[in-house]
């Protein structure tokens, strides 16, 4: 079963890779057509903007697969349900933390490009921004998810959530746009879909994996030991 999965989540991979390209291919220039190319740069902007908030991650995602081997080795249920909570806690702090930075970046929205845009342009920014903040705070959480889903070596399921993303985006992306929601529908639409691959993550992982989770004595001297683990590839991601 193992070879399987890393068969055909290797192949899937590739599919989706090259669908997306394909679609790439077709769907940016009409978007750009739809957007405009002033609308476009603006998203672009603000979206290299908000992405720095990516490195509050800490490479703790890395740190946890890690661990979770360990654990699993020993096929230690219990300590791999704590670390999954330890994690939860974790990565549910830094959503928060991103969310208030995020906010930060959008109330100083008028600073940070004030030179730049138009009057016009920092309204439309400071929505996106907003938007965007949202997405990527709720996104923080849902890493526990995801690393667990890769610990156990569910690549098919993974891959085909990622084709799916790849091919559902534009599809619902360019209807927003051809209604003249512009940039700011653009994101929405990416968000709820996020939101939507998240939530099935989380389901896969309780429904069919059995995920379990404790919250009950919080492992300090794992945390201390994450942390310097993780600390090098921090260092490498900034």
């Amino acid at each position: 079963m193992k070879l399987n999965q890393l068969k055909t989540g290797a192949a899937l991979s590739y599919i989706s890779m090259g669908l997306g390209y394909i679609i790439s291919i077709i769907y940016t220039p009409i978007m750009l057509r739809l957007l405009g190319q002033s609308e476009y740069g603006l998203y672009n902007l603000v979206a290299s903007v908000v992405s720095y908030l990516g490195l509050l991650n800490f490479g703790f995602g890395s740190a946890y697969i890690r661990y979770y081997s360990r654990y699993k080795v020993n096929n230690d249920q219990k300590n791999i349900a704590k670390l999954n909570g330890m994690f939860l806690i974790i990565f549910s702090i830094i959503g928060f933390i991103a969310l208030l930075a995020g906010m930060v970046l959008v109330f100083y929205t008028d600073t940070i490009f004030g030179e730049k845009l138009t009057l016009k342009e920092l309204s439309t920014a400071k929505i996106l921004m907003a938007i965007m903040v949202i997405n990527i705070g709720l996104s923080f959480p849902n890493v526990v998810f995801n690393s667990y889903v890769t610990a156990n070596e569910q690549f098919v399921f993974q891959k085909l959530l990622q084709m799916f993303k790849v091919i559902a985006n534009p599809f619902l992306v360019l209807p927003v746009l051809l209604l003249g929601y512009g940039s700011v529908g653009m994101v929405v639409i990416t968000t709820l879909l996020n939101i939507s691959i998240e939530i099935a993550n989380i389901v896969f992982c309780f429904k069919k994996l059995n995920m379990k989770m404790s919250f009950k004595q919080f492992d300090f001297s794992l945390m201390k030991e994450m942390t310097i683990f993780s600390s090098f590839i921090f260092i490498n991601m900034i």
